[in-house]
C-alpha cells in the first residue's frame, strides 16, 4: 500500500500530466514544489478549524512565571466567551490583549484548532486536500487553466463529502455546550 503523503504527491503531479514517482526523496523539483503545496493546503484547510481538529475548552496552565506557552502545532485559539479577555498568540506564547500581559493568574480554558501531520487526517480530509493542492500545483507550475478547471469540478464534490463527515462528527458548537449546558 502506498503511504498516504505519496499517494497525494502522486495524484498532484498526475492532475498536469507528469508520470508518477515512486518515492518522495527524489530531488525532482516538481515533486519538492507537489510536496510544499501539499503542507500549504493542508495548513489552510486545518485552519479554518473542523470537528477533528478542533478541542473545546483545552487547559493550559502558566509556568512559574505566569506565562502560557503555545505549542508550534496550534493553528488558533479563541478565549471563553465573556471572560473579560482577549487572548491571541504572539511570539509563541499567549497574550491578553485586554490586560496587556503575557500573564496570567491561573488556568486558562481555550478552543483550540490543532495542525495534525497529513498522514493523521481522516479519509475525506485525505481526499479532499491533494485534490484542492493538484489545482494549486496545476495554476502554479504550468498554468493550466483547463487542468484546474477540470480538478475545481472534482474539488466541489470532494469539499462536499469533507463537509458531510465532518458535520456528522460532531454537534457540540461551543464551549458552553462542551459540558452538557455548563461553562468550561
Amino acid at each position: 500500500m502506498t503511504p498516504p503523503r505519496l499517494a497525494a504527491v502522486k495524484r498532484i503531479i498526475s492532475n498536469v500530466g507528469h508520470a508518477p514517482v515512486t518515492g518522495l526523496d527524489t530531488g525532482n523539483p516538481l515533486v519538492e514544489m507537489a510536496e510544499q503545496i501539499l503542507d500549504e493546503i493542508t495548513r489552510a484547510v486545518l485552519a479554518e478549524g473542523w470537528e477533528h481538529n478542533t478541542e473545546r475548552c483545552y487547559p493550559f496552565t502558566p509556568d512559574a512565571a505566569g506565562q502560557i506557552a503555545i505549542p508550534f502545532n496550534i493553528l488558533a485559539i479563541d478565549a471563553e466567551p465573556g471572560n473579560g479577555q482577549q487572548t491571541v498568540i504572539r511570539d509563541g506564547k499567549l497574550y491578553d490583549r485586554i490586560s496587556h500581559s503575557y500573564t496570567f493568574s491561573g488556568k486558562q480554558n481555550l478552543d483550540v484548532t490543532w495542525l495534525f501531520d497529513f498522514e493523521e487526517l481522516p479519509e475525506a480530509f485525505k481526499n479532499y486536500i491533494p485534490i484542492r493542492a493538484a489545482n494549486v500545483f496545476a495554476g502554479r507550475s504550468v498554468g493550466s487553466k483547463e487542468a484546474v478547471s477540470f480538478g475545481q469540478r472534482e474539488e466541489t464534490v470532494a469539499r462536499a463529502t469533507l463537509l458531510e463527515c465532518d458535520t456528522k462528527q460532531g454537534s457540540d458548537t461551543n464551549c458552553a455546550d462542551h459540558k452538557g449546558g455548563e461553562t468550561c
